[in-house]
């Protein structure tokens, strides 16, 4: 609990400054605070939980990646945690559904490839070359680690694997053949564009006409029963404070004498171990041939690539990273403080096998400047004192509602400020009120039917909330002065399609006796044009009067359909003529799309349905 609000800074002197901040906390009695909380997950998969922390990273990630693909193009808005949440959440439960499946097929991935996976990543190489710092460097600004990653990869190679075997099907020439005839058929399209303002329309809606039509139409303005709550919410931020500077100074002064600049050494090895059939003369052969190579010189990455058994540090040259000789198991730690930078050891043994190391480079972590020391302590001090702050408060926020029978009351005790939510149901709701498990809270027994406070809810994003129902709307009919703008919007829009469609019904009339299109459109004051040899993948034409044209069955070239263009204008449509898809009519490139076109929209309904089956056949529950 609240592990995202105690995460700091990685550094040694961070480390330094945080364990002082404890120590200090603990003269204060700090152990007395309660840490329950009432967060729950976001979703549960066969048992399998998707926590709230996981689905908040995972909406950063979405954020993150649409933020990258079309920078400053993209709304605001369109970022929005509420608009992001169930697709980053569908993606976390197809996923864990694809890993357990994969488990069950007993799919694995294997260690080498994934090594040369990482080893050929360009977003890791220099000059072209993979270089492992660089390595370790990217992936901690994602703030992952070596071995995180290294997991991550091994299950997207897993679901790579499932992939494969979901999508390996394969096209007969007779489903290629008809799949042409439908996507390569081409039509000539005739349209008039018919202004809305060229309709008959009545300009005004009476309220009679309104009240008969929300009469008449119940089930359209209907709602589910709704609540409006008080609530308190409490975050770190409530409790920042001014930092007491003599404490800064003592906390300085301590940091500085608890500093211990350890020198670091950065290493790679070559690990040979005994197989389990294998003669010890063979492995001491082997490792006796390791030796003589590494006398005679043989670039060490090279040789950890082909000879360690170490298959996790092999693919990138044996590298292990930094230790401050506590890493290793001693007779390692033993031998790399004996080591000159380039030296590579003699044979090490230790419970994992035999090794050779090589001593990379010496380093000690620089006296930091005091003033970059000092923001630090501040900066961790404030965040320190105001959790500390948030989590007493909290505590006694749990003790107040409990007792009280008002949150009203509560907060007064508490000296805290209440707010109240707009109207929200049980399925939805905007603002603080998205969050589904407030919304659960609130429509809970307890505090719906009994109206008590609601327990103190912890957030994913280190919020506190506390609420109590202030009014409750049961489910039935809206009432009609809130829907009377969305009822008189209906009838305007039923009153132009009802135009239109009887403009649509006076063109079929004049075709049937002999009119022609251009005839009718020069009589009317409109203008008519035409779209020849029209495919169904054709950008120039308004998608709905496409979409029109190729609904029309193929013999039908004799009456006009009516569509919305959107904005201020519908179109009336008339296929004039339709020749038939041949594969054969392709040039070599455009039947080489069309079929690459054709395999992947086969894999993505194959894919779909296999999605369907998993989730048909499997246990998930979204909270």
């Amino acid at each position: 609990m609240l592990q995202s609000m105690r995460e700091g800074a990685q550094s040694v002197w961070a480390k330094i400054i945080i364990a002082l901040i404890v120590i200090s906390f603990a003269i204060f009695g700090l152990e007395t605070l309660s840490l329950s909380g009432t967060g729950t997950s976001a979703a549960e998969v066969n048992g399998d939980e998707i926590s709230l922390l996981e689905l908040d990273y995972a909406i950063q990630q979405q954020r993150q990646v649409m933020s990258e693909r079309f920078g400053d193009q993209i709304e605001p808005s369109m970022l929005d945690d509420d608009l992001l949440r169930p697709a980053a959440l569908e993606s976390l439960i197809q996923r864990r559904l694809l890993n357990d499946y994969a488990s069950e097929l007993a799919l694995a991935a294997s260690p080498r490839a994934i090594g040369r996976i990482i080893t050929s990543d360009p977003n890791f190489l220099i000059d072209g070359v993979f270089d492992p710092e660089y390595y370790r460097q990217v992936l901690a600004t994602q703030g992952l680690s070596p071995e995180q990653y290294r997991l991550d990869r091994e299950r997207t190679d897993r679901l790579i694997q499932l992939d494969s075997a979901i999508g390996a099907d394969f096209i007969t020439n007779s489903e290629r053949s008809a799949a042409a005839n439908i996507v390569v058929e081409r039509r000539d399209i005739r349209y008039l564009e018919v202004p809305k303002d060229s309709l008959v329309v009545a300009d005004d809606v009476s309220d009679e006409a309104v009240e008969i039509y929300y009469r008449d139409n119940p089930a359209l303005f209907q709602r589910d029963e709704e609540v409006r709550v008080d609530y308190v919410v409490l975050t770190p931020q409530d409790f920042e404070a001014p930092v007491d500077m003599s404490i800064v100074g003592a906390e300085l002064e301590r940091a500085e004498s608890e500093f211990d600049a350890k020198a670091e050494a950065e290493i790679a090895h070559i690990l040979l171990t005994q197989g389990s059939d294998e003669a010890a003369v063979d492995f001491d052969s082997r490792v006796s041939a390791a030796a003589a190579r590494i006398a005679d010189g043989d670039d060490f990455v090279a040789l950890a690539q082909e000879l360690s058994d170490d298959i996790g540090s092999a693919a990138i040259g044996g590298d292990l990273g930094f230790t401050d000789g506590t890493v290793f198991p001693d007779a390692m730690e033993e031998a790399i403080a004996n080591l000159t930078v380039g030296q590579v050891s003699d044979p090490v043994e230790t419970d994992a096998g035999i090794h050779f190391i090589l001593l990379k480079q010496r380093s000690a972590p620089a006296q930091p400047d005091n003033e970059v020391l000092r923001a630090e302590i501040i900066a961790s001090l404030r965040q320190a004192e105001s959790e500390r702050a948030l989590l007493l408060v909290v505590d006694e926020l749990r003790d107040a509602v409990f007792s009280l029978p008002t949150l009203t009351e509560a907060a007064e005790q508490l000296g805290l400020e209440t707010a109240t939510s707009a109207f929200f149901s049980e399925a939805s709701g905007a603002g603080l009120f998205a969050e589904p498990s407030l919304r659960q809270a609130a429509f809970a027994p307890d505090v719906l039917e009994d109206r008590n406070s609601s327990e103190v809810i912890e957030l994913s994003e280190s919020r506190f909330v506390a609420m109590q129902i202030n009014d409750y709307r049961p489910a039935g009919a809206k009432p009609l002065v809130d829907v009377k703008t969305d009822v008189i919007a209906q009838l305007r829009a039923t009153a132009e399609q009802d135009a239109l469609e009887a403009l649509r019904a006076s063109v079929n009339a004049r075709l049937s006796v002999g009119e022609t299109l251009e005839a009718i459109a020069q009589a009317e004051g409109l203008e008519w044009q035409v779209e020849l040899a029209a495919t169904r993948k054709n950008t120039l034409l308004d998608p709905a009067i496409l979409n029109t044209a190729f609904a029309f069955p193929a013999e039908d070239t004799q009456s006009v359909g009516a569509v919305p263009l959107g904005g201020d204008a519908f179109a009336l449509v008339q296929l004039a003529r339709v020749t038939e898809g041949d594969i054969a009519t392709l040039t070599t490139g455009e039947t080489e799309a069309f079929i690459e076109e054709l395999a992947r929209f086969q894999t993505q309904l194959v894919y779909e349905e296999f999605m369907a089956d998993l989730r048909r056949n499997g246990n998930v529950i979204v909270r």
